[in-house]
């Protein structure tokens, strides 16, 4: 008996000897820690805590959201019902501007709401952000367009003799050739004739009198009007559809998991209840708030459910196997006060919970529930042979303590180990379920044992002579067919395990029928971003970047630079604005002519003949052409104001980022004055090979770049993130692994015996692989987390098995029978585990938590079938082989 094992029984004895002073003070400890978690333990729901802000990539990246938050937007969206058939312009930005006039009504709930850049502040700057395709066509239509508004300039030695700008403008049609007379303009300005005439108490403004001019480039669609109105990503038509969004800022709140849930479905109903009065639209949310906000009721649904459904399983699970309905609620209580423990362990040792660390619950049932069955089933064997409690307890402690404190620490030490990983949701999972585990074993050292002195369980004594009577031995090659089947078995599964693969999608870990993740898939959610206050380092950048197989498009201020040098080299020829001379009553007669002469250019069904004889009528059957005379040259003036203000936009003055509206300068340059040029990818960054080609690819060409920069963004944070998790679970693994071979050696004490303590997991692991294989199951970010967990959960099997096998060895009295009290108990330990998590799996919709969850339950069967076919076999004939049992 070892300095351990001697303190242990000691203090097991003081237990027993003073059973209601233990009980006492584990009262108090459980209250205090129950209100020390309630006070001060506090739940974080926000995912940037998940990954250590000390990293360099990392800290880039909450910096530059910290910069450009729409990043952090929920974004509201807006699709035709009907994509053949859109709705006209006018419905699409009366919603969106419904939806943004109703949510800025909620201050409690959002920042700022903005669905377009307002265009009147933007001013003539707006054409320097046109993609540089759109600029060149603006030109080339605004210079026929020029030709025509220098007939409303200054008249000059051929056109003076003409008296008003319109009488020129009809002269100069009528004499164009049929063919070259732009039908679609004079139809605009004979129209707006009529309706200025029709209305002549009304003011002038375009499309009430004034002719729309921009429309005739074809009708306005939001995304001229200013609207976020893009295409949709997941639509693989040319053109594909369109959707309109809103940028919505939400109040965040991260105390509780039950806040920002509150607050996305607060406003999506609000949204909901605006879009009901533009049934042709269809309207969701998305953005990583709504995700977020989704994905933490869908686990948390889950994790309370599999949590509840657990516990009675497995209490249904006790009650059967250790044939006593006390002893079922005694394991219980024991769990209740471990975990009561742990919650005030979690307020010392961390403050707070994040989405992470929440799930350690599960654990501590799956596994710290095992240390108290055995401890239960040494409990019902010693009590069935010996009567005072100091006689069962000490040989229940002697037999069971040395592998439940090993199989523990090796546990607690596996969730340990990741304190030396960057990811800080898993490290504030290992610290608490680590920790965790240790208060279980303790409540299985105190709780337990004092609660069964107090009320002992009755049971049929066994006669010595069954106690000690050995079991038949087995012969022959009965003792190897078990296995030699499990081997062929993971033999034949080596093709299967070999398919296995990663599936590195973060999307695929979602519930997928959710409409946030349906609907972001519609998004162009992925970039990285080049942040520089130097724009000739920003320029640099762009040019390293261009003919990127893997790049779509750059996006910054550059690109306004580009497009205002493109237009000083292509400027419209200049023209000589004055007051229009105004129109006298004298003039209608020649001006009717010249309508109706113009008129005979164009077919007589057409919509510009038909406005100029119209024209023509009015004229010269108006009763008051004094009033018309002047409503014209209202009209004149107003119109040349319109020509003047029009190709005015073709020649802005040089960019100016402090007249931008906020809601266009906010998207390329930081209040602290870092430029940001955006990097669009041209494939479905979704997938992880993909997402790899292009952040190497950026991060290779901008390291050939001078100058002082910042690469970030969304696609370089996930890339650099899940690699660094994926490389923390190798390394999780690994030093799980080593730690409990170092464990179980200073256990055992012999190198043969550790062997054969850990052998479970080399037989059980291959058989997982094998069957995720067969099953099409890939490890991801979620199920990954299991390997480690497996690895300090599964060596429990053999740690018991092989003290069991230490047992006989000592004392050869303590017979191993054929299915005696330690295999029912290393079953009913693998039946609470598998059960524990395999409810996620069965019960739940996250699909991440749902893979971990079968993972989990799998790899469990797998190292406890592993256990009980090779290794326990293999025991049995050891004993056999030495003669244990004859020994005198």
């Amino acid at each position: 008996m070892g300095f351990i094992q001697r303190r242990v029984l000691k203090a097991v004895l003081y237990v027993v000897s003073f059973p209601k002073l233990t009980l006492a003070i584990s009262a108090l400890v459980l209250a205090a820690s129950v209100t020390l978690a309630v006070s001060r333990l506090t739940i974080s729901t926000d995912e940037n805590k998940l990954f250590s802000s000390n990293v360099g990539f990392f800290k880039n990246y909450l910096d530059f959201i910290k910069k450009f938050p729409e990043n952090e937007a929920i974004y509201v969206l807006v699709q035709s019902k009907d994509a053949s058939h859109p709705p006209e312009a006018t419905r699409w930005t009366r919603l969106a501007d419904a939806i943004t006039e109703r949510l800025r009504q909620m201050p409690e709930y959002v920042l700022a709401v903005d669905s377009h850049v307002p265009l009147d502040q933007l001013g003539a700057q707006g054409i320097l952000f046109d993609k540089p395709d759109l600029v060149h066509s603006h030109i080339r239509q605004a210079g026929e367009l020029s030709q025509l508004a220098a007939i409303w300039g200054k008249p000059n030695a051929f056109t003076k003799l003409l008296s008003t700008p319109m009488e020129r403008f009809l002269s100069a049609m009528a004499l164009a050739p049929p063919e070259k007379a732009p039908g679609p303009f004079i139809n605009a300005l004979a129209g707006s004739w009529n309706y200025a005439i029709e209305h002549p108490d009304e003011p002038l403004r375009i499309g009430r009198g004034l002719p729309d001019l921009e429309s005739l480039e074809g009708p306005p669609d939001p995304e001229r009007l200013g609207y976020y109105y893009v295409n949709d990503e997941e639509d693989k038509h040319t053109p594909p559809q369109k959707v309109l969004l809103v940028r919505v800022y939400p109040k965040k709140n991260f105390s509780s998991l039950q806040a920002n849930s509150k607050l996305v479905n607060t406003l999506r109903d609000t949204v909901m209840g605006v879009a009901k009065s533009y049934p042709e639209f269809t309207v969701g949310m998305t953005g990583r708030p709504t995700l977020e906000a989704d994905e933490l009721s869908t686990t948390d649904r889950d994790s309370r459910r599999a949590e509840i459904v657990a516990l009675s399983v497995i209490f249904v699970g006790l009650v059967i196997t250790l044939r006593s309905f006390w002893l079922a609620l005694a394991a219980e209580l024991c769990l209740a006060v471990g975990i009561g423990w742990s919650f005030g362990y979690a307020t010392l040792a961390r403050g707070e919970l994040n989405l992470l660390s929440t799930v350690f619950l599960i654990a501590l049932i799956g596994i710290g529930m095992d240390y108290l069955i055995q401890i239960l089933a040494a409990y019902r064997r010693e009590a069935r042979r010996y009567v005072r409690p100091t006689a069962i307890w000490v040989r229940v402690f002697r037999h069971t303590g040395p592998p439940v404190i090993t199989a523990c620490l090796g546990a607690a030490g596996a969730f340990f180990v990741s304190v030396f990983t960057d990811f800080r949701g898993a490290s504030d999972l290992g610290v608490i379920a680590g920790g965790g585990l240790l208060l279980c074993l303790l409540a299985g050292f105190t709780v337990l044992p004092a609660l069964l002195v107090l009320f002992p369980t009755k049971h049929k004594t066994v006669i010595s002579t069954a106690r000690y009577a050995p079991p038949p031995r087995e012969r022959g090659l009965l003792r190897l067919a078990l296995p030699a089947a499990w081997l062929a078995a993971v033999s034949c599964g080596i093709p299967y395990a070999l398919k296995t693969s990663f599936n590195p999608n973060l999307l695929d870990l979602q519930v997928q029928n959710l409409e946030s993740v349906k609907l972001v898939r519609k998004l162009q959610t992925w970039s990285a971003v080049v942040l520089s206050k130097d724009l000739a380092t920003l320029r640099a950048a762009q040019e390293a970047l261009q003919n990127a197989p893997t790049i779509r498009n750059t996006e910054s201020v550059i690109d306004a630079q580009d497009n205002y040098a493109w237009l000083q080299a292509n400027k419209l020829p200049a023209i000589d604005w004055g007051t229009p001379d105004p129109i006298k009553p004298d003039d209608l007669q020649k001006l009717s002519n010249r309508a109706v002469t113009l008129a005979d250019h164009f077919e007589k069904s057409s919509a510009a003949s038909a406005a100029l004889q119209l024209f023509g009528s009015k004229l010269n059957d108006t009763p008051a052409p004094e009033k018309v005379a002047a409503r014209l040259s209202q009209w004149q003036v107003a119109f040349v104001n319109e020509l003047q203000n029009l190709l005015s936009k073709l020649s802005p003055p040089p960019l100016d980022i402090t007249k931008l509206p906020s809601e266009l300068s906010g998207h390329f340059v930081s209040p602290d004055g870092n430029f940001a040029l955006y990097i669009i990818p041209k494939t479905n960054l979704w997938q992880r090979d993909d997402l790899a080609a292009f952040v190497n690819e950026v991060e290779s060409r901008l390291a050939k770049v001078p100058g002082s920069f910042v690469v970030t963004g969304i696609a370089s944070n996930v890339y650099h993130s899940t690699s660094s998790i994926e490389s923390s679970f190798y390394r999780a693994a690994a030093y799980a692994l080593v730690l409990i071979f170092v464990l179980v050696l200073i256990d055992l004490r012999s190198i043969a015996q550790t062997l054969l303590a850990v052998s479970v997991l080399a037989f059980g692991l291959p058989m997982l692989v094998a069957l995720m294989g067969y099953f099409h199951i890939t490890w991801n970010f979620a199920n990954f987390f299991a390997l480690p967990i497996l690895i300090g959960a599964g060596h429990e099997y053999g740690v018991f098995m092989v003290h069991r096998y230490k047992e006989i060895q000592h004392d050869h009295k303590r017979v191993w029978g054929r299915w005696d009290a330690s295999d029912r108990a290393l079953l009913l330990c693998a039946f609470v585990t598998c059960s524990s998590f395999g409810f996620f799996w069965f019960l739940g919709h996250h699909e991440g938590l749902k893979s971990l969850g079968l993972v989990m339950a799998l790899g469990t069967a797998c190292i406890y079938l592993a256990t009980v076919t090779v290794l326990r076999p293999l025991l049995k004939w050891m004993i056999e082989r030495q003669e244990l049992y004859h020994r005198s």
